[in-house]
Formats: structure tokens, C-alpha cells, sequence
């Protein structure tokens, strides 16, 4: 997805990209894949058990839809993190 709008792009300075490196690092470490598809389901349902009473059908199926694809996207940075974790920051 290509930004059009340039004034909100900023350029990250290489300290930073290790900073966000490190958090993405940090976040696997406090939430092991396993752990974190618990809470992400136990998110998921918290919100169909409050809202089952005045939501549509669809907006249930959206946001189980929203919940698969948020479980993939995680599972893709964990990946990504790992490949850090080899190369990257292997020396951490």
C-alpha cells in the first residue's frame, strides 16, 4: 500500500528501527504465540458475550473474520522476529 500523503511519512533513524526491533522482541517473550492466541480468543469472546444482544449477525462474522486475521498478522511478525532473533539481533 503505497502513502501518497508524504508529510506523514518520517524517516526512522537506524536506533529507532532497533528500538522497534527489541519491543517486537520483547512482546513475544511476555506473550508466547500460545499465550497470546488465549488472550486474543478470550478478547474475541468477551466482545461477542457483551455485544451479542445488539449486534447484527454480520458484525459477528466481521469481527470473527477480524479476530483469524489478527491471529495470521501475529503469527507473521512472530516469524519476523524470529528471523531478527537469527540474524538481526542475534548478537542480543
Amino acid at each position: 500500500m503505497e502513502n501518497n500523503n508524504q508529510k506523514d511519512f518520517k524517516e526512522l533513524a537506524s536506533s529507532e528501527v532497533r528500538d522497534l526491533q527489541l519491543a517486537m522482541r520483547h512482546f513475544f517473550i511476555n506473550y508466547p504465540q500460545e499465550k497470546l492466541k488465549g488472550v486474543i480468543w478470550d478478547l474475541y469472546r468477551g466482545w461477542v458475550f457483551n455485544s451479542a444482544e445488539y449486534v447484527e449477525r454480520e458484525e459477528i462474522k466481521d469481527m470473527l473474520l477480524f479476530y483469524e486475521a489478527i491471529l495470521e498478522f501475529m503469527n507473521d511478525v512472530n516469524n519476523y522476529c524470529q528471523y531478527l532473533d537469527r540474524t538481526v539481533l542475534k548478537s542480543d
